[in-house]
């Protein structure tokens, strides 16, 4: 499969390819692309967000560089995938899962396309910009793409639908309990 039907698979929820084992060269190479795109539209949309709070706090215009924010949002994206990849991985392994680290890793870069969308609302989340809309559109698309992430664990995973409903619960529970310390 190329790469606009294999994402193509993966945003439909459709996981065939998945399943039945994709080369791991390629599953690499659609990963890191997947992370890497995701990194530069975070940055792409933290510098434009960022910009006009920079401006209104007195900073001068010769003193911000995008070019920064732009390329610091690629490291973000590979250091949450590569978390958040280590995290489910010792989680569902533990739960019977038949994933190595690297498939997890790689599968849920593959996955990272469904994030390109919420990654704008993030950025604009982040800096303040809090409204009715822009909470709403964040929660939906996040949804969208956590649908597409268990889709694509569970295939990497090989775990029964009641397993999967067990971690993805568990999953759920440890992260937003992160996120209420965290915050």
């Amino acid at each position: 499969m190329n790469y606009l039907t294999s994402m193509g698979n993966i945003l439909t929820l459709n996981t065939i390819g998945l399943e039945k084992g994709m080369d791991i060269k390629r599953l690499q190479y659609y990963a890191i692309l997947n992370v890497l795109i995701l990194g530069i539209i975070y940055g792409c949309s933290a510098a434009l967000f960022s910009q006009s709070i920079l401006m209104e706090k007195g900073f001068e215009a010769t003193a911000y560089n995008p070019l920064k924010i732009i390329v610091a949002g690629i490291p973000v994206a590979f250091f949450m995938h590569a978390g958040a990849a280590l995290f489910i991985w010792v989680f569902l392994k533990a739960m019977g899962g038949k994933a190595n680290f690297l498939m997890s890793y790689f599968n849920i870069g593959m996955a990272a396309i469904s994030l390109w969308i919420v990654a704008p609302f993030a950025a604009a989340l982040q800096i303040g910009a809090v409204s009715p809309v822009i909470t709403l559109l964040t929660g939906i698309f996040s949804l969208y793409a956590f649908a597409v992430n268990v889709k694509v664990i569970k295939a990497a995973f090989q775990l029964s639908n009641l397993k999967m409903t067990i971690a993805t619960s568990v999953t759920l529970m440890y992260i937003s309990c992160f996120l209420y310390l965290w915050v």
